[in-house]
């Protein structure tokens, strides 16, 4: 039996033909996770890239969708933190927050992704665990000495995401929540030393961990068809994984697919793997899938995000905290 958790969902807004299109399809989707009981929805930030994302400011695009959804949480997924003013940033959360009922939660890391973008902000890329951290304290600091409550609220729904057991370590000795990614090749040798350290590190009797953990969730008829579905996107990751040394000549789909931790194939299929991930459901308090590939619509995303929480979640006990409907 597993712990309780909360289901969301976090999307890099792929782009479509036009932005107007890729944002008002990103707000349906939003709408359609909160109908199914989704507790959140994370959008990743990127910047200077149309190939990656579309989401250059992610504070914009949750006040949008908050003129739409009445209960499911937005989050950034995260904010690169070296690249933002923390008093601005802290200032703009805050107004974003009163104006949602208290429904924003703040992902925030170093950017270590996001390499390309870093000379754009005169920011040094070596350096970026340091500015992290002194731009962190300025952030907290805000949050906790506002006398605006929506400020103060803000401090306790922080998160980072880190992948190092330093990072662990410093997100539970801050209180913060902790945010594990999907891009690893090993969940058991990469995740789960981070996951057990920030839960032994964790000290603040006054408030409980938050583990996020994200994964790709796929569901299609079998994981034949799932992986033709994903060989396109997925094909330049394999020049990815080529450069970072985690694999080598020649790369199938399916390698490609293993090494990224995809879950994927029918319902059967992404139950037995759901189970069988060494850093998953023994530790979080929130999972959040991605649904989304470069070229999936918002139909593929909604469709996706409705078998997960309608046929898959519940095998692990999740239920929604709220009615959807």
């Amino acid at each position: 039996m597993t712990n309780p958790f909360k289901l969301g969902f976090l999307t890099h807004v792929s782009a479509d033909a036009e932005p107007q299109i890729t944002y008002n399809n990103l707000i349906s989707l939003f709408v359609a996770a909160e109908k199914l009981g989704y507790e959140s929805g994370w959008i990743a930030q990127h910047h200077l890239s149309r190939d990656t994302g579309l989401s250059p400011s992610p504070l914009l695009l949750l006040s949008a969708i908050a003129a739409h959804t009445q209960h499911i949480h937005r989050a950034t997924g995260i904010t690169v933190l070296p690249f933002e003013d923390p008093i601005r940033l802290g200032e703009y959360a805050t107004v974003l927050n009163s104006l949602s009922d208290k429904r924003v939660q703040l992902g925030l890391g170093s950017g270590g992704a996001n390499i390309v973008s870093f000379p754009a902000f005169n920011v040094e890329y070596e350096k970026r665990s340091d500015i992290f951290v002194r731009k962190l304290n300025v952030l907290q600091n805000q949050f906790k000495n506002s006398p605006l409550a929506d400020a103060q609220d803000l401090r306790k729904k922080l998160w980072h995401s880190h992948s190092t057991l330093e990072g662990a370590v410093l997100a539970a000795h801050q209180g913060n929540g902790f945010l594990l990614g999907t891009a690893v090749h090993n969940p058991a040798t990469v995740q789960k030393p981070l996951a057990e350290t920030y839960l032994n590190t964790w000290d603040n009797i006054d408030e409980k961990p938050r583990l996020g953990i994200i994964r790709a969730v796929f569901p299609a008829t079998d994981r034949q068809t799932a992986q033709r579905e994903l060989a396109a996107d997925l094909k330049p990751f394999g020049e990815w994984l080529k450069r970072e040394k985690l694999a080598a000549g020649e790369i199938s789909t399916t390698d490609i697919i293993d090494k990224l931790n995809v879950h994927h194939g029918s319902i059967d299929d992404i139950t037995s793997s759901l189970q069988k991930d060494p850093c998953l459901f023994g530790y979080l308090t929130d999972f959040i899938v991605v649904v989304q590939s470069a070229s999936s619509t918002i139909d593929d995303a909604t469709r996706r995000l409705e078998i997960i929480a309608n046929e898959i979640v519940s095998n692990f006990g999740w239920k929604s905290c709220y009615s959807g409907q």
